[in-house]
């Protein structure tokens, strides 16, 4: 499959290595990015094929299969509707767009069209989440009530986090994971389990992004999750799922390594016992698993991940988009105050 790279961000340096270990499925075809230099720069470290004066040039390719679109989001609208019109199938980076409205569009496009889209939110693709979902409906740790996730970088003067222009914002870039930690693991016994209500507080920068945001969200069945990203600092990117028998800890939500299962000692009922420890192995990097799905998706004519489906990538971009909603309301309500 010939894969097209739109944008010459710093997440290729970790993705393009992925494809030297399925050279029988990938080829490594094209690459355009807005500045020239770097495109050359990943031609001449990855061996692609070809470098495009543009992005439409790249679009217009007729034998390019796939393109991943790794451009700020602010952009991915814009981006991956070029991608759609010229008929290729799409794997666009998180967050999916800036807002559900974008999103809708896009996906109603690439259904109408009968391409394949996908948005890479790579914890949805990874081993982790089966062995997880196995935990859980297993009964082990029994019924799920609460799950608690956090996810944080210092990347505050990173420019498309800090630029609002650029879709900037810790909910969008960073809080996007924790909230699909608790999304995944929430709806794994019941995946019709919605979201009936959510609450959010944030500090925002001078710009008016949000630097710091927090939360939590309730579930049809009583399930709460509560969220917390940052781009201020590193957190502990711990997340743990509780039940009434037991709890799941998983190190580093982002990419878990490591789960461990307590569960409660039926003498001392205000024990826990560690039951389980699980590394969590790779085949690479764990950016390989959302490109082997869409490899084998396309070839057998589906138009959506099984990992992400495009109704829940939409749920997830209306839920920001309410709470991003929801912060600036606060912020006018306070002006107005004051």
């Amino acid at each position: 499959m010939n894969i097209g790279f739109i944008g010459a961000s710093k997440i290729l340096e970790t993705v393009i290595p992925i494809f030297s270990k399925f050279p029988d499925k990938f080829t490594l075809y094209g690459i355009s990015s807005r500045d020239k230099e770097k495109a050359l720069e990943f031609q001449k470290k990855y061996s692609i094929c070809k470098v495009f004066d543009s992005y439409e040039d790249l679009a217009k390719d007729d034998n390019i299969e796939l393109v991943y679109v790794s451009t700020v989001i602010s952009k991915h609208y814009e981006d991956v509707k070029l991608c759609l019109k010229n008929n290729k199938n799409v794997i666009v980076e998180k967050s999916f767009t800036k807002s559900y409205k974008e999103a809708k569009e896009l996906i109603d496009l690439a259904k109408k069209k009968n391409l394949y889209l996908e948005e890479a939110i790579w914890t949805r693709f990874m081993p982790s989440r089966n062995i997880i979902n196995k935990i859980i409906n297993s009964k082990l740790i029994g019924d799920v009530y609460y799950i608690e996730a956090n996810l944080g970088y210092n990347i505050f003067n990173v420019e498309r986090i800090k630029n609002p222009l650029l879709g900037g914002g810790a909910l969008l870039d960073v809080g996007v994971y924790p909230l699909n930690f608790i999304d995944m693991f929430a709806r794994s016994v019941n995946q019709t389990n919605e979201i009936v209500s959510f609450n959010v507080m944030s500090k925002l920068t001078n710009l008016g992004v949000d630097e710091t945001i927090c939360g939590n969200i309730i579930y049809q069945n009583g399930i709460i999750g509560n969220f917390f990203a940052t781009i201020n600092n590193l957190t502990t990117r711990i997340g743990y799922i509780y039940g009434k028998d037991g709890i799941i800890k998983v190190t580093n939500i982002n990419n878990p390594e490591l789960i461990e299962v307590y569960k409660r000692n039926n003498i001392k009922k205000n024990k826990f016992d560690l039951v389980s420890k699980i590394k969590v192995k790779e085949e690479v990097n764990g950016y390989e698993y959302e490109f082997l799905e869409a490899f084998d998706l396309i070839n057998k004519k589906r138009i959506e991940p099984n990992s992400m489906p495009l109704n829940d990538s939409l749920r997830m971009m209306n839920l920001m988009n309410n709470m991003l909603k929801k912060i600036k309301s606060k912020v006018v309500e306070t002006n107005k105050k004051n």
